[in-house]
Protein backbone atom coordinates (compact mmCIF):
# COMPACT_ATOMS: atom_id res chain seq x y z
CA UNK A 1 0.00 0.00 0.00
CA UNK A 2 2.65 2.30 1.13
CA UNK A 3 4.26 1.97 -2.80
CA UNK A 4 0.96 1.97 -4.02
CA UNK A 5 1.10 5.80 -2.57
CA UNK A 6 4.44 6.85 -3.27
CA UNK A 7 4.20 5.92 -6.84
CA UNK A 8 0.80 8.20 -7.03
CA UNK A 9 2.69 10.88 -6.20
CA UNK A 10 5.54 10.57 -7.57
CA UNK A 11 4.70 9.07 -10.48
CA UNK A 12 7.58 7.35 -11.32
CA UNK A 13 8.65 3.48 -9.99
CA UNK A 14 12.63 5.01 -9.49
CA UNK A 15 11.76 8.19 -7.25
CA UNK A 16 9.33 6.04 -5.58
CA UNK A 17 12.29 3.61 -4.39
CA UNK A 18 14.42 6.47 -3.80
CA UNK A 19 11.82 7.78 -1.09
CA UNK A 20 11.08 4.75 0.59
CA UNK A 21 14.85 3.51 0.55
CA UNK A 22 13.73 0.11 -1.23
CA UNK A 23 15.50 -1.05 -4.53
CA UNK A 24 13.80 -0.57 -7.73
CA UNK A 25 13.18 -4.00 -8.65
CA UNK A 26 11.40 -4.74 -5.27
CA UNK A 27 8.76 -1.58 -5.95
CA UNK A 28 8.22 -3.14 -9.40
CA UNK A 29 7.71 -6.49 -7.45
CA UNK A 30 5.21 -4.70 -4.85
CA UNK A 31 3.02 -3.37 -7.68
CA UNK A 32 2.90 -6.73 -9.98
CA UNK A 33 1.48 -8.10 -6.80
CA UNK A 34 -0.93 -5.12 -6.24
CA UNK A 35 -1.89 -5.27 -10.34
CA UNK A 36 -2.36 -9.11 -9.35
CA UNK A 37 -4.56 -8.22 -6.26
CA UNK A 38 -6.70 -6.05 -8.07
CA UNK A 39 -6.88 -7.09 -11.71
CA UNK A 40 -5.43 -3.65 -13.30
CA UNK A 41 -2.45 -2.33 -14.09
CA UNK A 42 -3.29 0.93 -12.04
CA UNK A 43 0.02 2.74 -13.76
CA UNK A 44 0.52 3.20 -17.59
CA UNK A 45 4.06 4.00 -18.60
CA UNK A 46 4.21 7.23 -20.47
CA UNK A 47 6.56 9.95 -21.43
CA UNK A 48 5.59 11.76 -18.64
CA UNK A 49 5.64 9.22 -16.23
CA UNK A 50 3.70 6.47 -14.68
CA UNK A 51 -0.14 7.53 -15.03
CA UNK A 52 -2.49 5.99 -12.58
CA UNK A 53 -5.64 4.40 -14.15
CA UNK A 54 -9.25 4.92 -13.13
CA UNK A 55 -9.18 2.33 -10.89
CA UNK A 56 -5.89 3.75 -9.31
CA UNK A 57 -7.30 7.22 -8.90
CA UNK A 58 -10.55 5.22 -7.26
CA UNK A 59 -8.16 3.45 -4.51
CA UNK A 60 -5.65 6.04 -3.94
CA UNK A 61 -8.30 7.70 -1.18
CA UNK A 62 -8.99 4.60 0.91
CA UNK A 63 -5.90 3.57 0.48
CA UNK A 64 -4.71 6.90 2.01
CA UNK A 65 -7.14 6.72 4.96
CA UNK A 66 -6.37 3.06 5.73
CA UNK A 67 -2.86 3.68 5.77
CA UNK A 68 -3.48 6.81 7.91
CA UNK A 69 -5.69 5.00 10.25
CA UNK A 70 -3.22 2.01 10.71
CA UNK A 71 -0.48 4.52 11.21
CA UNK A 72 -2.20 6.21 14.18
CA UNK A 73 -3.41 3.02 15.82
CA UNK A 74 0.13 1.84 15.65
CA UNK A 75 1.63 4.81 17.29
CA UNK A 76 -0.80 5.03 19.77
CA UNK A 77 0.18 1.84 20.97
CA UNK A 78 3.88 2.90 20.73
CA UNK A 79 6.39 3.51 23.76
CA UNK A 80 8.97 6.12 23.22
CA UNK A 81 11.75 5.71 25.78
CA UNK A 82 14.15 8.44 24.71
CA UNK A 83 17.35 6.78 26.64
CA UNK A 84 16.90 3.47 24.50
CA UNK A 85 15.41 4.12 21.19
CA UNK A 86 16.77 3.94 18.24
CA UNK A 87 14.39 5.42 16.28
CA UNK A 88 15.35 7.32 13.14
CA UNK A 89 14.13 10.80 13.12
CA UNK A 90 14.09 12.81 9.96
CA UNK A 91 14.40 16.82 9.95
CA UNK A 92 14.28 19.18 7.32
CA UNK A 93 15.52 22.74 7.39
CA UNK A 94 18.13 25.29 5.41
CA UNK A 95 21.76 25.91 5.42
CA UNK A 96 21.17 28.47 8.07
CA UNK A 97 18.67 26.58 10.36
CA UNK A 98 21.73 23.31 10.34
CA UNK A 99 24.33 26.39 11.38
CA UNK A 100 21.80 28.36 14.20
CA UNK A 101 19.62 25.99 15.08
CA UNK A 102 21.02 22.55 14.81
CA UNK A 103 23.71 22.65 17.43
CA UNK A 104 21.98 23.57 20.42
CA UNK A 105 19.17 20.82 19.62
CA UNK A 106 21.53 17.98 19.07
CA UNK A 107 23.26 18.83 22.58
CA UNK A 108 20.29 18.13 24.04
CA UNK A 109 18.69 15.34 21.77
CA UNK A 110 22.24 13.66 22.26
CA UNK A 111 22.20 13.75 26.14
CA UNK A 112 18.79 12.19 26.37
CA UNK A 113 18.95 10.24 23.38
CA UNK A 114 22.09 9.10 22.74
CA UNK A 115 21.17 5.69 20.17
CA UNK A 116 18.69 7.47 18.49
CA UNK A 117 19.98 8.31 14.29
CA UNK A 118 18.80 11.57 13.32
CA UNK A 119 19.35 12.97 9.39
CA UNK A 120 18.76 16.10 8.48
CA UNK A 121 17.33 17.27 4.94
CA UNK A 122 17.07 19.95 2.69
CA UNK A 123 13.27 19.40 1.27
CA UNK A 124 11.88 22.39 -1.10
CA UNK A 125 8.94 23.98 0.46
CA UNK A 126 6.43 23.31 -1.70
CA UNK A 127 7.47 19.01 -0.96
CA UNK A 128 7.29 19.72 2.80
CA UNK A 129 3.36 18.85 3.04
CA UNK A 130 3.56 16.01 1.73
CA UNK A 131 6.91 14.69 3.18
CA UNK A 132 5.16 15.83 6.52
CA UNK A 133 1.91 13.50 5.63
CA UNK A 134 3.99 10.38 4.53
CA UNK A 135 6.36 10.76 7.20
CA UNK A 136 9.12 11.06 5.37
CA UNK A 137 9.84 13.89 7.13
CA UNK A 138 9.17 14.20 10.95
CA UNK A 139 9.78 17.73 11.38
CA UNK A 140 10.33 20.97 9.63
CA UNK A 141 12.07 23.89 11.27
CA UNK A 142 12.68 27.19 9.84
CA UNK A 143 10.90 30.33 8.16
CA UNK A 144 8.12 28.22 5.91
CA UNK A 145 5.72 31.25 5.25
CA UNK A 146 2.13 29.36 4.25
CA UNK A 147 3.06 26.27 5.42
CA UNK A 148 1.26 26.03 8.58
CA UNK A 149 -2.22 26.08 6.32
CA UNK A 150 -1.38 22.26 6.06
CA UNK A 151 0.01 21.05 9.01
CA UNK A 152 0.15 21.80 12.85
CA UNK A 153 2.90 23.80 13.58
CA UNK A 154 4.45 25.94 16.62
CA UNK A 155 5.94 29.52 16.75
CA UNK A 156 9.08 29.51 17.94
CA UNK A 157 10.66 33.16 17.54
CA UNK A 158 10.39 36.10 15.53
CA UNK A 159 12.87 37.18 12.98
CA UNK A 160 13.72 39.73 11.12
CA UNK A 161 16.74 40.31 8.22
CA UNK A 162 19.58 42.75 8.32
CA UNK A 163 22.36 43.45 5.92
CA UNK A 164 26.19 42.19 6.30
CA UNK A 165 29.43 43.35 4.32
CA UNK A 166 32.95 42.65 5.19
CA UNK A 167 34.74 44.87 8.65
CA UNK A 168 35.11 48.59 6.82
CA UNK A 169 33.04 47.99 4.22
CA UNK A 170 32.93 51.41 2.47
CA UNK A 171 28.69 52.05 3.24
CA UNK A 172 28.27 49.92 5.51
CA UNK A 173 30.50 51.24 7.91
CA UNK A 174 29.03 54.77 8.22
CA UNK A 175 25.50 53.20 8.17
CA UNK A 176 22.69 52.19 5.36
CA UNK A 177 20.10 54.57 3.44
CA UNK A 178 17.81 53.40 1.00
CA UNK A 179 19.98 54.48 -1.94
CA UNK A 180 22.82 53.13 -0.83
CA UNK A 181 21.28 50.13 -0.69
CA UNK A 182 19.91 49.65 -3.94
CA UNK A 183 23.15 50.66 -5.01
CA UNK A 184 25.26 47.83 -3.17
CA UNK A 185 26.85 44.12 -4.81
CA UNK A 186 24.36 42.11 -3.29
CA UNK A 187 24.26 38.24 -3.06
CA UNK A 188 21.09 36.84 -3.38
CA UNK A 189 20.68 33.35 -1.88
CA UNK A 190 17.98 31.49 -3.65
CA UNK A 191 16.99 28.55 -1.34
CA UNK A 192 14.23 26.27 -1.93
CA UNK A 193 13.87 25.07 1.86
CA UNK A 194 12.82 28.12 3.23
CA UNK A 195 10.39 31.60 2.24
CA UNK A 196 14.00 33.72 2.05
CA UNK A 197 13.74 33.53 -1.84
CA UNK A 198 10.70 35.27 -1.43
CA UNK A 199 12.62 38.20 0.29
CA UNK A 200 13.16 39.95 -3.43
CA UNK A 201 9.23 39.83 -3.89
CA UNK A 202 8.95 41.46 -0.57
CA UNK A 203 11.83 44.29 -0.89
CA UNK A 204 10.54 45.34 -4.47
CA UNK A 205 7.09 46.01 -3.23
CA UNK A 206 8.86 48.13 -1.19
CA UNK A 207 11.01 49.95 -4.05
CA UNK A 208 14.20 48.52 -3.22
CA UNK A 209 14.70 46.07 -6.28
CA UNK A 210 17.98 44.40 -5.83
CA UNK A 211 20.25 43.09 -8.90
CA UNK A 212 22.20 40.23 -7.95
CA UNK A 213 25.93 40.43 -8.42
CA UNK A 214 26.40 36.71 -7.25
CA UNK A 215 23.19 34.11 -6.77
CA UNK A 216 23.61 31.09 -4.58
CA UNK A 217 21.36 28.31 -3.79
CA UNK A 218 22.59 28.47 0.36
CA UNK A 219 24.05 30.72 2.86
CA UNK A 220 27.11 28.79 3.86
CA UNK A 221 29.28 30.48 1.33
CA UNK A 222 28.03 33.80 1.52
CA UNK A 223 30.21 34.58 4.41
CA UNK A 224 33.36 34.02 3.32
CA UNK A 225 32.91 35.88 0.06
CA UNK A 226 31.39 38.60 1.71
CA UNK A 227 34.65 38.78 4.21
CA UNK A 228 36.86 38.52 0.80
CA UNK A 229 35.01 41.30 -1.08
CA UNK A 230 32.63 44.00 -1.27
CA UNK A 231 29.62 42.22 -2.05
CA UNK A 232 26.99 42.18 0.28
CA UNK A 233 24.49 39.81 1.68
CA UNK A 234 20.85 40.30 3.36
CA UNK A 235 20.15 37.58 5.82
CA UNK A 236 18.50 36.94 9.14
CA UNK A 237 19.69 38.47 12.08
CA UNK A 238 20.42 35.31 14.18
CA UNK A 239 22.35 34.12 11.23
CA UNK A 240 24.53 37.47 10.94
CA UNK A 241 24.81 37.19 14.89
CA UNK A 242 26.49 33.46 13.65
CA UNK A 243 28.76 34.07 10.97
CA UNK A 244 30.37 37.35 12.89
CA UNK A 245 30.94 35.90 16.11
CA UNK A 246 34.69 36.59 15.07
CA UNK A 247 33.57 40.39 14.50
CA UNK A 248 34.66 40.28 10.98
CA UNK A 249 31.79 41.79 9.60
CA UNK A 250 29.27 45.09 9.77
CA UNK A 251 26.00 44.31 10.32
CA UNK A 252 23.39 46.89 9.71
CA UNK A 253 19.43 47.16 10.06
CA UNK A 254 17.68 47.44 6.49
CA UNK A 255 16.93 50.91 5.77
CA UNK A 256 13.39 50.22 5.67
CA UNK A 257 10.89 48.40 8.00
CA UNK A 258 10.05 44.98 6.77
CA UNK A 259 7.16 42.67 8.47
CA UNK A 260 9.19 40.26 10.91
CA UNK A 261 9.49 36.60 9.87
CA UNK A 262 8.30 33.87 11.86
CA UNK A 263 10.19 30.76 12.61
CA UNK A 264 8.19 27.91 13.22
CA UNK A 265 8.37 24.31 13.93
CA UNK A 266 5.86 22.04 11.56
CA UNK A 267 4.39 18.21 11.77
CA UNK A 268 1.50 16.27 10.25
CA UNK A 269 -2.03 15.89 12.14
CA UNK A 270 -1.21 12.62 12.01
CA UNK A 271 1.70 12.05 14.15
CA UNK A 272 -0.17 14.49 16.58
CA UNK A 273 -0.09 11.53 18.90
CA UNK A 274 2.79 10.01 18.50
CA UNK A 275 4.90 9.38 21.51
CA UNK A 276 8.38 9.96 19.34
CA UNK A 277 7.71 13.00 17.63
CA UNK A 278 6.21 14.70 20.59
CA UNK A 279 9.43 14.49 22.80
CA UNK A 280 11.09 15.50 19.46
CA UNK A 281 9.09 18.30 19.16
CA UNK A 282 8.77 19.23 22.84
CA UNK A 283 12.52 19.63 23.00
CA UNK A 284 12.82 22.19 19.80
CA UNK A 285 10.14 24.51 21.47
CA UNK A 286 12.00 23.73 24.68
CA UNK A 287 15.33 24.80 23.15
CA UNK A 288 14.62 27.13 20.07
CA UNK A 289 11.59 29.20 21.67
CA UNK A 290 12.67 32.44 22.55
CA UNK A 291 9.71 33.70 25.00
CA UNK A 292 10.84 37.72 24.25
CA UNK A 293 10.96 37.41 20.47
CA UNK A 294 7.95 35.65 19.92
CA UNK A 295 5.78 35.38 16.58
Amino acid sequence: MRVFLTVMHERSVTRAAQRLNLTQPAVSYALGRLREQFGDPLFQRTPSGMQPTPVAFALADPIERGMNSFAEAVSLRQHFEPATSTRRFQLSMSDIGEMVFLPPLMERVHAQAPRLQVEVREVPLEDLPQALKDGAVDLAIGNLAGLGRHTCHADLFSERYVCMGRRGHPVLAAGLTRGQYKRLDHILVASRASAHRLLDDVLAEAGLHRQPYLTLPHFSAAAEIVRRTDLTVTLPYRAALWFNQTHDFEVRHLPIALPPLCVTVHWHARFESDPGTAWLRNLVVATLADHDEPC
